[in-house]
């Protein structure tokens, strides 16, 4: 019996170890083999255990036979390795890419700390978000808009000859339907529509800015008479300059209604960006031109009596177009991305969404915008606000219209403004206010083109200074 026992030692011993490399070998191929659908780490996973199954033989081996388990250690051992070398092979390459979707990334400017005078977000996965934002124009304006107490309301800043979004600041206190209202066309365009007829008129059906348009009412409404025009009437004359700076109703729906078709509108305001997708970090809905049948009701509209809504993101894209001779950037939030482990992967720069208008028709509506902020319905917010930076030009449009039931009362002023270095910056503020108000949008643009032009001339005395210095 004993001599049994120990002449059955070794063929147990031959048995395990060629069982433990069938194992090993059946692991391989099968890591090799697997289906397409299986992770490269199961294959991996499936090598490891292999191992370990591998060493549970050979401390099984060590009792059966220690004076043998050397050689089968050592089998064992390099089975194992070449298991897991061979493993190594599925193992995924790290690849290191910008994220596709920024949103699912995380990114989200109210997580964004000041790193000098940048904004920078760390995102979930560790690589580092560089904003455009300006992070003192930023912060201010979200403390006006709070602390003026409006409803609901937003700005946008956009550098027109790059897409650069400088500030973008939404806020509401009132429910959930205005949040984001910076990027949410919210609030119907008003008479900023008008720019968009301005410009069809020029480049389209070549108006002059200087041609006499006589009228009469209009002011709060248009009827039927006010856009045909009444010849016993109509005793009031302006040109189409005048019709943007004072916004006159009258003049910019009868122009319409007499020199420009429903494609017409309909392809301009396309061209401005109405009812077509606004690339962006950050989700943009889509502004809204309901392009009506009936000349009468499109020419209220031309006038910027609804059927078209806007977001200030879009507000201010659109007069950024004017202000760069036609041409509209693809807005953008990021400067640069910085993968986890310190490598740049992305570094911005500009790029052309769509040209607008032609040069010429991008020029001469510059300066019939001028008016609005000179002479006209802007007029106390930049030219006679003391506050207000006197070397600094400013063109854009007012707009106001109002909900009756319950009643909101929307305001805006979208516009750019150009200093003395010749540094522009677009920008569109928004309030939607109840009957008791303390701010129209004209102040929320306003105040944040003061704040930028403030803070570039305090950058530009820096600048100086530490070069006198040297």
């Amino acid at each position: 019996m004993f001599d049994h026992e120990e002449q059955s030692r070794p063929d147990f011993f031959r048995f395990a170890v060629c069982a433990a490399g069938l194992s090993a070998m059946a692991v391989a191929f099968t890591s090799l083999t697997a289906g397409a659908d299986e992770r490269p780490q199961d294959h991996v996973q499936r090598a490891y255990e292999s191992a370990e199954r591998a060493a549970a033989t050979e401390s099984a081996l060590r009792r059966l036979d220690p004076e043998g388990s050397a050689q089968a250690t050592a089998e064992a051992k390099a089975k194992a390795k070449r298991i897991a070398q061979a493993a190594k092979a599925f193992e995924p390459v790290p690849v290191r890419v910008v994220p596709e979707d920024w949103v699912e990334a995380g990114l989200d400017i109210s997580k964004a700390k000041r790193e000098g005078d940048k904004l920078v977000q760390t995102l979930p996965n560790g690589g580092k978000v560089y904003l455009t934002i300006e992070p003192s124009v930023q912060d201010h304006m979200e403390k006006v808009l709070e602390q003026k107490n409006v409803p609901h309301g937003g700005v946008a800043l956009v550098e027109p000859a790059t897409g650069r979004v400088l500030a973008l600041v939404s806020h509401s206190k009132e429910g959930s339907s205005y949040d984001e209202i910076a990027r949410r066309p919210k609030a119907p365009s008003a008479s900023v529509f008008k720019i968009v007829t301005a410009a069809a008129l020029v480049e389209s059906a070549g108006v002059s800015p200087t041609e006499q348009i006589c009228y009469h009412g209009g002011r709060s409404r248009l009827s039927e008479r006010n856009i045909k025009g009444d010849p016993r009437r109509d005793h009031k004359c302006a040109d189409l300059g005048d019709a943007l700076a004072w916004s006159i109703n009258s003049i910019m729906a009868k122009l319409a209604y007499k020199k420009l078709s429903r494609d017409d509108l309909r392809v301009w305001a396309e061209r401005f960006g109405y009812n077509t997708e606004i690339p962006f970090e950050l989700p943009v809905q889509t502004s809204k031109a309901d392009i009506v049948e009936d000349p009468i009701e499109r020419a209220r509209l031309a006038a910027g009596f609804w059927h078209t809504y806007l977001s200030p993101l879009h507000g201010a894209l659109i007069a950024a177009s004017v202000a760069n001779d036609g041409v509209m950037m693809r807005p953008t939030l990021i400067d640069k991305y910085v993968d986890p482990s310190g490598e740049t992967l992305y570094e911005f720069e500009p790029r052309v969404l769509r040209r607008v208008m032609s040069k010429k028709t991008a020029k001469v509506l510059a300066k019939m915008l001028e008016g609005t902020a000179e002479k006209g319905t802007a007029r106390r917010y930049f030219a006679h606000r003391r506050a207000f930076p006197n070397d600094v030009t400013v063109a854009g449009k007012t707009g106001t219209l109002s909900n009756k039931d319950p009643y909101l009362g929307f305001t805006w002023f979208v516009g750019f403004g150009k200093d003395k270095s010749g540094q522009q910056a677009a920008v569109a503020g928004l309030a939607c206010n109840k009957p008791k108000w303390w701010i129209k949008g004209h102040f929320a643009a306003s105040e944040t083109l003061r704040k930028y032009y403030e803070i570039l001339d305090e950058k530009a005395k820096k600048a100086a200074s530490e070069l006198a210095a040297n």
